[in-house]
């Protein structure tokens, strides 16, 4: 048999790879990366080109299931539909809209949020509707918002090829983003230079010709120190920078409190190496700007954002090829949940639940009295857990993602699920930590079994195509969402036949909005690299970089430099807890391993987790090369293999934090079970970088 070979999308990060996907026989047989594809032109990562074994693994979902006498037993479709459409309508008539929630993963298609932001906030009325890019990049997105006016990356990935600087901040390329990663490594030796600020010596930071190895948490503080550099030896230009850019004043009389040799002592880096690096940073050309979770991970997340952000705005490095600030989201579609509208505080098209124009405007769009949706944003995913133990929450529907695993201080998180009245989990295979908590589970079609769109990092939206039949009576999940609502009463609010007519629908209140898709279509897409938004008609090209025209989406068309002071984390290590635990990612596998840990060769490849620790430290605590070593915070334990490594500074610990308790490396390698669930408080996301714990060797 021949081949057949489909275009699609890389359904793991955000930076929205083209794939090639060969089909024979009805089964994906290979993956490729796509040749001339603007993300990755043919390279791939571990993650997709390992995928077909995904397809066909053991535990795959087949039919929904019901939990009767303690036990999940399957049912037909017609059975869990009612099911769940009867459940939720009790806890409703019972105790309200707000005691219902829903929580989803970010690979979810942009269309199924759709359907569910309809769902949630205009026909049962609730604001509780939230996704994991809570825990990824929603304070990027607040970042975005409070400096430029708009939450929308305003540069393109062929930046990477015009910058002459590249500053990476609390990203480990190398593993997180190992193609754009490659592509960075090329600019390097054209002469690019590198600039890693990381509390661990990473693969990254390797490359770099300068790494600061800050202390973990003190990202505010370096940056304003690097602006009081800027400012004192005469880097930018007042006149200029107030042309574009409002709040300079303020941030100078701040930033007079964080000169190098002060800063020197909280970060942990000498005076001379802040001096060296904000000097690079003046004389840059053209500086582009990475981050992620090293960032996104913080109580004070969004001050890390703004105050990388005023390094760039007071150098002139925006809005031009090879400057800016560039966000490759953690996961799939991270970007495309946001401007659909997939957190609590968020309504369809880059608006806001707490803006009467936009409820409006979106009362409006789906014909419905504005008092329909709710004028106060819903619960975080954590404030979803809490209310879940008082018993304000009673009903919770979670797709794609696997919370029992992925949200921190796990203990707490599981026994607030327990104690939903209906806890109904779609998802793609069982058992995962979630699913075993279920009352109900559906089962759902995955990346290639179903049709619909994905808009990356750069702004790119592209068409994901069903190419083969998913396995068993499993279902799109578009189509378990809207029969769902119509079983709830719903059946005019969603006539859909298609996931096509729901994009068709939802496109539409993008009108005039940096996400304007309107000139996007599935047949333009089809087969076809996808445009960049906004690409408001059919002869638009799409916008390779925003803002080019000085002017930012704010009330004064400027964007703001902010005065954000340094405080520490919210945990800080102590006698009891004299360590500071950062987790993070491994190459070879992905998140919690719902998929990766059901591919063998990947599992061979990192089979278990561990914990980095400094071999100074391993020595004073008797701990060699491959203990079983326990790590114990305030909230939990775990036990991981020591691995002794310079990498990690004295008195700082990592793990990996893919392994849970369904895939054969047992409950005890959990880190989540230790991690904080402390947020910031402007974007609720948790501080999953800084946990103060204890460790204890095998004696």
């Amino acid at each position: 048999m021949t081949i057949q070979w489909n275009k699609s999308t890389c359904p793991f990060c955000g930076l929205g790879c083209g794939l090639m996907v060969g089909v024979e026989q009805g089964r994906v047989t290979e993956v490729r990366g796509m040749k001339g594809h603007p993300a990755n032109d043919g390279d791939l990562c571990a993650l997709p080109a390992n995928y077909p074994p995904i397809f066909t693994a053991e535990d795959r979902l087949r039919q929904p299931m019901i939990r009767r006498e303690g036990n999940l037993v399957p049912v037909t479709w017609e059975e869990a539909i009612t099911h769940v459409a009867g459940g939720f309508r009790q806890i409703i008539e019972k105790h309200g809209p707000g005691a219902i929630a829903f929580y989803g993963g970010a690979i979810n298609l942009t269309e199924e949020y759709y359907l569910m932001n309809k769902l949630m906030k205009a026909a049962i009325g609730t604001n509780n509707m939230e996704c994991s890019t809570r825990l990824c990049m929603a304070s990027t997105a607040v970042g975005f918002i409070s400096t430029m006016g708009a939450d929308a990356p305003p540069t393109c990935y062929a930046d990477v090829e015009e910058a002459d600087l590249i500053l990476i901040a609390g990203q480990n390329m190398a593993v997180s983003t190992p193609v754009m990663f490659r592509r960075i490594r090329a600019a390097k030796k054209r002469g690019a230079k590198i600039i890693v600020i990381d509390p661990r010596r990473t693969e990254t930071a390797e490359i770099a010709d300068i790494h600061i190895q800050i202390r973990p948490g003190t990202d505010v503080a370096l940056n304003n120190a690097l602006a009081h550099v800027l400012f004192k030896e005469g880097f930018f230009n007042e006149e200029s920078v107030e042309h574009h850019a409002s709040g300079l004043s303020d941030l100078k009389e701040l930033i007079e409190d964080y000169p190098p040799s002060q800063v020197a002592e909280i970060t942990g880096c000498s005076e001379e190496q802040i001096i060296e690096t904000a000097r690079t940073v003046g004389r840059a050309k053209a500086m582009l700007v990475f981050w992620l979770q090293g960032y996104n991970h913080s109580t004070q997340a969004v001050f890390k954002s703004n105050t990388l952000h005023n390094l760039w705005l007071l150098t002139g490095n925006f809005s031009r090829p090879g400057t800016g600030p560039i966000s490759v989201t953690g996961e799939a579609n991270a970007m495309g949940n946001r401007w659909v509208g997939a957190l609590s505080h968020l309504l369809p098209g880059m608006r806001l639940v707490a803006n009467s124009q936009h409820r409006q405007e979106v009362a409006d769009f789906w014909g419905i009295p504005v008092e329909n949706i709710q004028p106060v944003p819903g619960r975080s995913v954590t404030d979803i857990i809490k209310g879940l133990h008082s018993g304000d929450v009673r009903g919770l529907w979670i797709t794609t993602t696997n919370p029992a695993a992925s949200l921190p201080h796990t203990s707490w998180v599981r026994d607030g699920l327990a104690k939903a009245e209906l806890l109904v989990v779609q998802d793609i295979f069982h058992p995962t930590e979630t699913t075993l908590l279920a009352d109900v589970v559906l089962a759902a079609a995955q990346w290639c079994e179903k049709t619909g769109t994905f808009i990356s990092a750069e702004r790119r939206i592209e068409l994901v195509e069903k190419i083969i039949e998913p396995p068993g009576e499993a279902k799109p999940d578009y189509e378990i969402i809207w029969s769902v609502a119509r079983a709830m009463g719903f059946e005019k609010e969603f006539p859909y036949t298609s996931p096509e007519e729901v994009f068709e629908e939802w496109k539409k209140i993008t009108s005039g909005r940096i996400c304007d898709m309107n000139g996007v279509t599935y047949d333009r897409l089809r087969g076809k690299i996808g445009p960049q938004l906004p690409c408001p008609d059919a002869d638009h090209p799409g916008t390779p970089r925003l803002f080019t025209d000085l002017r930012f989406p704010r009330a004064d068309g400027r964007a703001a430099l902010l005065d954000r002071d340094y405080y520490e984390p919210a945990e800080m290590p102590d006698a009891e807890y004299p360590f500071v635990l950062i987790t993070g990612r491994l190459a070879w596998q992905f998140n919690t391993r719902t998929r990766t840990g059901r591919v063998p060769r990947l599992n061979k490849a990192a089979p278990d987790g561990y914990v980095g620790i400094h071999p100074e430290d391993a020595s004073r605590l008797g701990i060699s090369e491959g203990d079983e070593t326990e790590i114990v915070s305030r909230r939990g334990s775990l036990r991981v293999p020591a691995r002794l490594t310079d990498r990690v500074i004295a008195g700082t610990l990592f793990i990996p934090w893919h392994y849970g308790s369904t895939l054969g490396v047992g409950e005890g390698r959990l880190a989540n079970s230790v991690t904080n669930p402390a947020c910031d408080m402007h974007s609720k996301q948790p501080e999953y970088k800084f946990s103060a714990v204890r460790v204890r060797g095998k004696g």
